[in-house]
Order: structure tokens, then C-alpha cells, then sequence
């Protein structure tokens, strides 16, 4: 005679995430001489990040033969609120020269940058279902629900939360008037520090959620650089913009999800250090054009980026790609009648992508671009 099992299982919560941000911020200009200025700034950061979180996890197993069946159910119910603050002070430093007759400065800054840490209610799934997993054994002898200690708590809170991101910001410029003003270049070259690098992934065993991690230690650096101008009267507006960037991990271990029956956080596995940081482009360039005929106006623009990688490990990116567009204005006064058209190249490539075992392990999904698109405003101005 056979003996069957069946299982039913599902994991509601509430939670409430609530965040607050408090900032005094004073900057003082100082002329050294009548071309050099000093700025030296300072900002106290006060963030407050909170969760308060009543979730329920059961299992609803029904076993026996054909004569006779039982259902037990097994539960985990964890409800608290907890909330950590951060105070930081942010310094700045530059120094800023100006060239005579209007020509542009060029300038050094240094400065301190932050970002709040904060709490992932997403793991809560992977908590609780762990905790039934492993009292599978004592619902079969009937209805069990899970207790929770003081120490349970405070290991779902360190499961859970997710450190503040620092950085230190180094970069040299300049703005630059050329041609008696009729073209403008900004340029500038940076390098950025990052400590508990925090990145947006993919939950660890679900992968059906998005969570914060930290990376240990990662640096960026790069250059950015504009032109743009008008010709012909001004009749003709253009632009050109162009940036590299190079960011990669310096110390970061990739991690796996290790939750115990009430969760123990994160364990090493991988190193990614020298790997390039997902979800930054080496590449960003636009160009755009603008001719004014009277009320008429016609333009077209071009927009690319990449190469960006989706992941950690880099094993999946997008490669560089761009995409036209065009329209076509015209003023009536109060009203601006707009025809346009986006992606003309009718260009395929991915906004976002993820791996996800959801589909498969080493498979991944995206999220597809927009293609082409040709529409029609009308702004009314009264």
C-alpha cells in the first residue's frame, strides 16, 4: 500500500520601510587673487532607515494512503520593527582659476560622497521558507509553529540590512568659451574611490527579488567631454557629447545566500575583484542638430552607449549600440505642434538583463528597448 505526500506553501508579509534625510550644508568662496577662488564646502548627513515587517510563512502537508490521509500544518510567523540612523560629514575642496576675457576657468575639486544603507524585506522569503525546511521532521507528528528567539531576531537583522556607500571624488576641468564664444567645451577628468560599493542583484537563491548588497572596495575613472555651439546666425544649434568610464571591483566577494534555521547572513564564495562593474557603460556618446527657419525648427539626434555588463561575474553584457532620432516643429504661438520619431534605426538591444535560475541557472532575461516610434505633440500654451 503507498503512502502519498502533498505540499502547499506560500509566504504573505506586510512591511513598511519608511527613510529619512536630514542635511546642513554651508560653502564658502574665497578669492585668493582676483583670478583664483577656493571653495571649501562641508555637509552633515543624518539618514534614518526603519523596517517594520509581520510575516507568515506556512506549509500545508497532507500525507497517508487511500484509507486514511492527514494534513498538518507548519508555520513561521516573525513580526518587529527595528531601524539604524548614519551621520556623515561630507567635506568638498576646489580650486577654480579664470582666464582673462571671458575665455572659461579650469578647476581641481575634491570631495566626499555617501549614500544611506537601509533594510531588504525581499530576503524575508528565503528566511522563513528556510526556517519551515528545516522543521519539516516535527510537523509530521502534527500542527508545529516555528518559535523565534531575541538572537533569531537579531540575525534576521543582520541578514537583512545592507551598509552605507562612501566614496572619495577627485576631478579636474575645464570650461571653455572658443571661437569669440560661439562654441563651448566642458571637459573633465575623474577618479572616484568607492567603499561598500552598493549594487542592485538578483536575490541569491530565489532570484526573483532585487536586493542591496556591498561591494568591499571598488574605483571609477574616466573622462567626460562636451561640445556644443551655434553657426549660421544662430540659426544652427549642435552638440556633441562623449564619456568613457572604467570601473571595476577592487575587493568584492561574490556571496551566496547561508541561511540557517533562522538566517545567518552571507558566505564568501568568489572574488570579483578586477571585474568590471555591472550595470555602468564604457561608453556614452549623443550628437544633436537643430536648424531654426523662421518658426520652423527640424532637428536630428543620435544617442549610444556600451558596452555594459549585466553581472558580477561578467559573463553576460550589452555591446555598444545607438539609435536616431528626428522631428519636426513648428511654433503657432500658443500652440506647438511636434512631430517625432525615436529609435528610426528600429535598433534591438536590452535595457536590463538579469540570470536567474527562474529560467533555467545560467540563462537570463532582459527587458527588450522600445522600437521604433513615431509620434505627434501638441503643447498648448495659454
Amino acid at each position: 500500500m503507498g503512502v502519498n505526500m502533498t505540499a502547499e506553501m506560500a509566504v504573505p508579509g506586510l512591511y513598511r520601510t519608511p527613510q529619512m534625510s536630514l542635511g546642513l550644508y554651508h560653502e564658502s568662496n574665497i578669492l585668493i587673487t582676483d583670478r583664483l577662488k577656493a571653495t571649501v564646502g562641508l555637509r552633515l548627513a543624518h539618514d534614518w532607515a526603519k523596517i517594520e515587517y509581520d510575516a507568515l510563512a506556512y506549509m500545508n502537508m497532507t500525507g497517508g494512503t487511500a484509507n486514511a490521509t492527514a494534513t498538518y500544518h507548519l508555520t513561521s510567523h516573525v513580526q518587529d520593527a527595528r531601524s539604524k540612523s548614519f551621520t556623515q560629514l561630507l567635506p568638498k575642496f576646489a580650486l577654480t582659476y579664470t582666464f582673462d576675457e571671458n575665455i572659461g576657468n579650469i578647476y581641481a575639486l575634491v570631495s566626499k560622497g555617501y549614500r544611506a544603507g537601509g533594510y531588504n524585506f525581499q530576503m524575508f522569503s528565503d528566511i522563513l521558507q528556510t526556517d519551515l525546511n528545516a522543521h519539516q521532521q516535527d510537523a509530521m507528528r502534527g500542527d508545529y509553529d516555528v518559535e523565534h528567539t531575541a538572537a533569531d531576531y537579531d540575525a534576521i537583522e543582520a541578514t537583512t540590512q545592507y551598509k552605507p556607500e562612501e566614496s572619495w571624488n577627485y576631478e579636474i576641468g575645464t570650461h571653455l568659451n572658443l571661437f569669440g564664444g560661439s562654441t563651448h567645451l566642458d571637459l573633465s577628468f575623474y577618479y572616484m574611490q568607492i567603499r561598500n560599493q552598493q549594487l542592485s542583484i538578483m536575490e541569491p537563491n530565489s532570484n526573483y527579488g532585487r536586493i542591496m548588497v556591498n561591494a568591499g572596495k571598488s574605483h571609477s575613472c574616466g573622462v567626460e567631454a562636451t561640445l556644443r555651439g551655434k553657426a549660421f546666425d544662430n540659426a544652427l544649434d549642435w552638440g556633441v557629447t562623449y564619456a568613457f568610464t572604467n570601473a571595476k571591483f577592487d575587493e568584492y566577494n561574490a556571496n551566496t545566500m547561508n541561511v540557517s534555521s533562522h538566517g545567518t547572513g552571507y558566505e564568501p564564495l568568489v572574488s570579483y575583484k578586477d571585474n568590471y562593474v555591472p550595470f555602468v557603460p564604457q561608453h556614452t556618446v549623443s550628437a544633436m542638430v537643430d536648424w531654426h527657419i523662421g518658426k520652423f525648427t527640424i532637428g536630428a539626434n543620435m544617442n549610444g552607449q556600451g558596452k555594459t555588463w549585466w553581472d558580477e561575474a561578467n559573463t553576460y553584457a550589452q555591446k555598444f549600440y545607438a539609435v536616431a532620432g528626428a522631428h519636426a516643429d513648428y511654433d503657432f504661438g500658443p500652440v506647438l505642434v511636434s512631430l517625432w520619431g525615436r529609435n528610426l534605426t528600429n535598433t534591438t538591444y536590452n535595457t536590463f538583463a538579469v540570470a536567474s535560475s527562474a529560467v533555467g541557472g545560467t540563462h537570463y532575461f532582459g527587458q527588450k528597448a522600445n522600437p521604433i516610434q513615431v509620434g505627434l505633440d501638441v503643447n498648448i500654451h495659454l
